[in-house]
């Protein structure tokens, strides 16, 4: 008898324990505050016009996908993408300004177009809210519609769900002020 009490005690302490480590939603206050913070950020990185990125890249649409290395450079109205697909597979360049969008290949072949949207739906068949990407980089949502979002203890993006497409934010990395 006093072993199965002790196994039930055991058994209900474990229980406790393991339920208190499970993970609370944020209560409304640390949810507004959260929202606040994201608030303040937003205001902060939509003015940041110039900037550059390096990193990897993946894209997969459940059928189809790739990864490899992108360079990025944003400057006011004009932008440049570099991409080197993993094993030196698919590299391109996309360039934007005022007059449009061009796109490099590795082979030389060149292509032209009205917008960036145009030109990768064109080329790609890939439907990408090129205009949101920007946005998205920063850690930010773009403008219009969200259909989800969450946010950590500091106001950035974890998730979000945004014009059909997932995206989770895995780290930020602290640049002079910028984050």
């Amino acid at each position: 008898m006093k072993r199965s009490r002790s196994a039930s005690l055991a058994a209900l302490v474990l229980t406790l324990a393991l339920s208190a480590c499970s993970t609370m939603p944020p209560s409304d206050a640390e949810q507004s505050k959260r929202k606040q913070l994201y608030d303040l950020r937003w205001e902060r990185m939509a003015g940041l016009d110039s900037w550059a990125l390096e990193g990897r890249l993946a894209v997969n649409d459940g059928e189809d996908g790739g990864s490899g290395r992108l360079n990025w450079n944003e400057r006011g109205d004009s932008s440049r993408m570099d991409f080197h697909g993993a094993f030196g597979r698919g590299a391109w360049r996309l360039q934007t300004d005022a007059d449009g969008a061009v796109l490099e290949l590795a082979d030389g072949a060149r292509y032209e177009a009205p917008t960036v949207a145009d030109l990768v739906w064109g080329q790609v068949g890939w439907d990408i809210p090129v205009d949101a990407l920007a946005w998205w980089v920063r850690g930010l949502a773009a403008p219009g519609d969200v259909q989800a979002r969450v946010l950590d203890d500091s106001g950035r993006l974890v998730e979000l769900q945004q014009r059909d497409w997932s995206i989770v934010f895995g780290r930020y990395r602290a640049f002079g002020t910028w984050e």
